[in-house]
């Protein structure tokens, strides 16, 4: 893709954002910037960036300046149907996400992984197996490492291990993984989508450009998988507990990983119990990632020292610490039902739920159930903690906070010795930090300034 001397409109400057403007700045082509923040907020992220005098841009809102340019980059956090979208589309210019420019920019192999849950975990872990093989493996995309960082670096020889999640594969054109993943699907996102149906057939579209030649790793547990399986181009893979009469794949039996090739030839790896990550969940990111590395090329004797260190990723089910015989659990990545669900089925009892912010507008039923059977109390944050609130009333425990901090201290003083308190918020972060890792980093701050009782 040729991009010198174009004009590039970018709209939204966030990490993916930016990281577009610096690449296509560096590229040759002229720049414009326009975010919904404040200009003071705007211009300090660009001097941050060294952007400042290098690109136009605008703040506070979205005009038609926009529209003078050849092409428009599309950051994941906004919507697609914002009124100067609408009239782009008018007019014929078309809008990309940054991970399409990137796939454009970039060289090698791609395994992509999307879905509701599992995906930073499946995709971290991929890419330390990918590492024991292969000498240029880069990891990046929804993960927090835009892809545009590395694009222009990629050779030949490159390997991509890419998260990519729905907002981003909305605005996808030629975007190809030569393996994709989808991890799960749950219910996430819907105050984004106007159905269930819809987010799915966002996830989907990460097969929109796949061929015969290559593969798409599925979730043998979950029917809908199988249910898109005639829809697509290219071949099944599949992971899970239910693999029977499935090839190639991936599951454990009798507490050993199990992999079975195309031809039916089935090969023991290793234990179960050489997992170092806890939770039946992780157990399914691991068959997952092992399978997509051994269909990439990795040896399968260089799996079982890679899970015996893998520590996890940051912000899911992450240890913060113990304070006066209470265990403190950063979940923070578990930003809808179904990762809040997957985290309190992990912790051991007795346990108190720290959960609210932003809400996604999910069902809650599933989520209400877990909370009864594995917490003996809530403490209830941000926005949704009202109508959380509502669906909780006389059926468990429950206290009220308004911020992270307030929540903290008083689920510490409810707590007795023996417990576990676990951040597992089942929404997003954006009532009051800008993304779940500042949510995680302030609660692990907040743990180490706690006094034993």
């Amino acid at each position: 893709m040729e991009v010198a001397g174009k004009a590039i409109s970018i709209i939204g400057a966030a990490k993916s954002g930016l990281s577009a403007a610096r690449s296509l700045v560096k590229n040759g082509a002229k720049i414009f910037v326009s975010d919904i923040q404040p200009e003071d907020k705007l211009k300090a992220s660009l001097e941050r960036e060294g952007l400042l005098g290098q690109v136009e841009y605008e703040a506070g809102g979205h005009s038609e300046k926009i529209l003078h340019a050849d092409f428009i980059v599309l950051s994941p956090g906004v919507r697609t149907d914002i009124p100067v979208l609408v009239e782009a589309a008018d007019r014929n210019i078309p809008v990309y996400s940054e991970i399409e420019i990137a796939y454009r920019l970039s060289h090698g192999r791609r395994l992509v992984i999307t879905g509701s849950n599992g995906k930073t975990t499946t995709t971290t872990l991929l890419a330390q197996f990918c590492r024991q093989q292969f000498n240029e493996v880069f990891l990046g995309g929804n993960i927090g490492i835009p892809m545009m960082e590395f694009a222009t670096q990629t050779t030949a020889n490159s390997l991509q291990v890419l998260e990519v999640s729905s907002f981003q594969l909305e605005t996808i054109s030629a975007f190809k993984p030569d393996i994709a993943v989808i991890t799960n699907f749950f219910e996430n996102h819907l105050d984004r989508y106007p159905s269930y149906n819809a987010y799915i057939e966002a996830k989907k579209r990460i097969a929109l450009n796949m061929q015969s030649t290559d593969t798409i790793v599925l979730n043998a547990d979950q029917q809908m998988m199988h249910d898109m399986v005639d829809e697509l181009n290219c071949r099944p893979a599949w992971f899970g507990w239910n693999v029977d009469g499935l090839k190639p794949s991936m599951t454990v039996i009798d507490d050993e990983f199990v992999y079975t090739e195309a031809d039916g030839t089935r090969h023991k790896l290793f234990s179960a119990s050489s997992v170092r990550i806890i939770g039946r969940h992780n157990l399914e990111n691991v068959m997952c990632a092992a399978l997509v590395a051994i269909l990439a090329g990795v040896s399968k004797e260089l799996l079982e020292a890679v899970v015996k260190e893998f520590p996890g990723v940051e912000h899911r089910l992450e240890w913060a610490g113990e304070v006066g015989g209470v265990t403190f659990i950063n979940d923070s990545k578990g930003t809808n039902c179904a990762a809040s669900i997957t985290a309190l089925q992990a912790c051991n009892p007795p346990l108190i739920l720290i959960a609210g912010g932003r809400d996604k507008g999910t069902d809650l039923s599933d989520w209400i159930t877990a909370v009864r059977t594995r917490s003996r109390g809530i403490v209830l944050f941000g926005e949704a903690r009202s109508r959380f609130r509502s669906a909780l009333e006389g059926l468990i425990p429950i206290k009220m906070a308004n911020t992270l901090d307030q929540a903290l201290e008083i689920a510490y003083t409810w707590a007795e010795p023996g417990n576990t308190v676990l951040l597992s918020p089942a929404c997003s972060s954006y009532d009051q930090f800008p993304n779940f890792e500042v949510r995680g980093e302030k609660f692990k701050q907040l743990v180490k300034s706690l006094e034993p009782k």
